[in-house]
């Protein structure tokens, strides 16, 4: 039988290599050394109180997502979801590696070992090829208690800014706009616009035309892993753009913040 305090530190161990592979796969930074600490010590309690003690078996479902949210909880509930899927694949790899290398015959320890050099082997990976394995330009919205996340493309020609405050201007279609403002019906029809909307006039190759256009309470862009907060507009077009719905300029992104 597996002593309590191996047990413990097993589950714990593979749970501090799974959380920075799976909020790397997720597109978030790595999480803080103690929240990773203290995610990974409740996940091996729970672990361990559901080997003990069988009724509390569901207890372990917990752990996960409990990790999850101590340490990505900043980035909001969306990225939280989103990174408890990733984390979970991370974890099904790292587990599995050990448990093959055990199977092997190798000891525990270095059994262990070897997993946490493939979680430091695929976390280097991700970070080198970012492309490979998450989505590294999102746009996260949120306007009062509605929120969207969108996939994004960097659009070195969307040289939109307002005139008034001279914030740069991000572009999403109308089915984006309408989860943050469920109100909104056709963004043409600007005389029905809800509170809080004002007109951008855009110049295009077909002529000059009028954008409903908004400020956001908090808008975060996720690029290369890492999330940064942006302060622009956002304008409403009834154009969809085969699967990229947000347009970004390259003057929202923060100083040093360029892709490579």
């Amino acid at each position: 039988m597996i002593h309590a305090e191996s047990y413990w530190f097993w589950n714990a161990a593979m749970c501090a290599c799974a959380l920075p592979l799976g909020g790397r796969m997720a597109g978030l930074a790595a999480p803080g050394a103690g929240p990773l600490a203290l995610a990974a010590g409740l996940d091996g309690v729970l672990a361990l109180a559901a080997q003990r003690f069988t009724a509390l078996s569901p207890l372990a479902l917990l752990g996960l997502p409990g990790s999850v949210i101590l340490c990505f909880r900043s980035h909001g509930w969306q990225a939280c979801v989103r990174c408890t899927v990733t984390t979970l694949f991370a974890g099904m790899l790292t587990g599995g590696a050990m448990t093959a290398c055990l199977n092997a015959g190798f000891s525990p320890r270095a059994s262990g070992a070897m997993a946490a050099c493939l979680s430091l082997a695929a976390c280097l990976l991700v970070k080198l090829i970012p492309n490979v394995l998450m989505n590294v330009r999102q746009v996260e919205l949120r306007v009062e208690s509605q929120s969207i996340i969108l996939p994004a493309m960097l659009d070195s020609g969307n040289l939109l800014r307002d005139p008034v405050t001279g914030r740069p201007v991000l572009v999403i279609p109308a089915r984006a706009a309408r989860v943050l403002f469920p109100d909104l019906g056709d963004p043409s029809r600007l005389t029905e616009l809800p509170l809080g909307f004002r007109l951008l006039n855009v110049r295009t190759a077909a002529g000059s035309s009028l954008l409903p256009m908004f400020r956001p309470d908090e808008c975060k862009i996720y690029l290369n892993g890492s999330a940064c907060k942006a302060d622009l507009l956002v304008a409403v077009t009834g154009q969809e753009y085969g699967g990229v719905q947000a347009l970004v300029p390259m003057s929202a992104l923060p100083a040093g913040a360029l892709p490579t």
